[in-house]
């Protein structure tokens, strides 16, 4: 969903209309925000753990629109709002309740839970235990999009966390440190860009 929020639609290999509900989460400057969009409603839904300003529910309404277009769907009538939610009471909580809020949306539940230091973390004991419990195997798909393995396709893996990726997902990110030149790392700009773990991979 990041990718949709800053346009970057090129490998975005989803068909909306075959969904009833596409739901992700928007990770700008390491603040976790959710997207909740409903193509056959023409609508999305915005929740931000510390509020939503006009500014932000503007950005969604481009984008998700934008992309919606780009799909080949009618945005005409396009609409973005929110529903009342709680507010995060510190400054690490964002994820935690970002997810709550998917939770309850999808069991077609009011959003209401408590937000205290204590709830938040009985509530990432439970969403660490479900993601343990319920992880699929990722290792067919590429960190920095999450799309799958293609047989054409050329692949990176990190000599760090061994996680693999799409050699046309990193290309445009590529520097070669002066210091070591037999080594190309992209630690900087994929931090900086997708949140997703810095690497350096040895050629």
């Amino acid at each position: 969903m990041t990718a949709i929020w800053k346009h970057k639609f090129g490998r975005i290999r989803v068909d909306p209309m075959a969904h009833t509900v596409i739901v992700g989460i928007v990770n700008e400057n390491h603040h976790w925000m959710l997207v909740v969009m409903y193509p056959h409603e023409k609508k999305t839904l915005f929740l931000d753990p510390l509020g939503e300003g006009k500014g932000k529910m503007r950005v969604c309404l481009q984008s998700t629109r934008a992309f919606m277009r780009m799909k080949g769907c009618k945005v005409s009538r396009w609409t973005c709002s929110t529903l009342p939610h709680n507010h995060q009471q510190d400054s690490t909580s964002c994820g935690v309740l970002a997810l709550k809020f998917a939770e309850k949306i999808l069991l077609g539940e009011a959003i209401e839970f408590e937000t205290s230091q204590k709830a938040v973390e009985e509530l990432r004991l439970d969403i660490a235990t479900s993601l343990l419990r319920e992880s699929d195997d990722l290792s067919r798909l590429c960190f920095y999009c999450g799309m799958e393995e293609q047989d054409e396709e050329h692949w990176i893996c990190c000599d760090i966390c061994q996680r693999w990726y799409h050699h046309q997902c990193v290309q445009g990110l590529l520097w070669i440190n002066p210091a070591t030149p037999a080594t190309v790392t992209f630690c900087s700009t994929i931090s900086s860009d997708s949140d997703s773990s810095p690497f350096i991979h040895q050629l």
